[in-house]
């Protein structure tokens, strides 16, 4: 019989963001503090004995993304991020720091209408379900291929939105 394996990254605890290095990682971002305090948590992990912490965004199967200045990493389950709030609109994006750069700019207060944070856009099946329930879909994947991908097969999957690509506001 083999031993179980460890898993390579263990998440220790999640309390209120307020570490300095953090705080100052995401504000080199242009992160608003009011936007990464309702969508993160500090994060304290460890990787074969080391701990260490990092900015952390749940997602909907209750892993973590994890982001520091040294470290771009996660937690399992690998899984998508929504935020539903009964809007005719979402808003969808690759990963999180974009997800919260754009709150930054546009929404500092507070978000109303619906977003998906794919995590990856390999995780995009999983959004389709709740993406596809909307009758306007806002992409802001990243403007590369596979954010041009992943827009396309939204066109493909969801016939009955109008998908609208805001690639050209994100970085390539």
């Amino acid at each position: 019989m083999r031993p179980a394996t460890v898993p390579a990254l263990r998440i220790l605890s999640d309390a209120s963001l307020r570490h300095p290095a953090l705080v100052g990682y995401l504000a080199s971002r242009g992160i608003v503090p009011s936007v990464a305090a309702a969508f993160c948590r500090e994060v304290r992990y460890e990787i074969n004995g080391r701990a260490f912490f990092a900015v952390g965004f749940r997602n909907d199967a209750g892993g973590w993304e994890l982001r520091s200045e040294r470290f771009k990493g996660g937690s399992s389950p690998k899984h998508i991020t929504t935020i539903g709030n009964r809007s005719d609109t979402v808003i969808a994006f690759e990963g999180f720091m974009d997800f919260l750069a754009y709150l930054s700019l546009k929404y500092p207060e507070r978000l109303r209408i619906d977003a998906a944070v794919l995590n990856s856009v390999v995780n995009l099946p999983k959004a389709v379900p709740f993406i596809s329930r909307h009758p306007v879909i806002r992409t802001f994947f990243d403007n590369d291929e596979a954010g041009r991908k992943a827009t396309a097969d939204l066109i493909r999957l969801c016939p009955r939105s109008e998908v609208i690509d805001q690639s050209s506001f994100t970085r390539t």
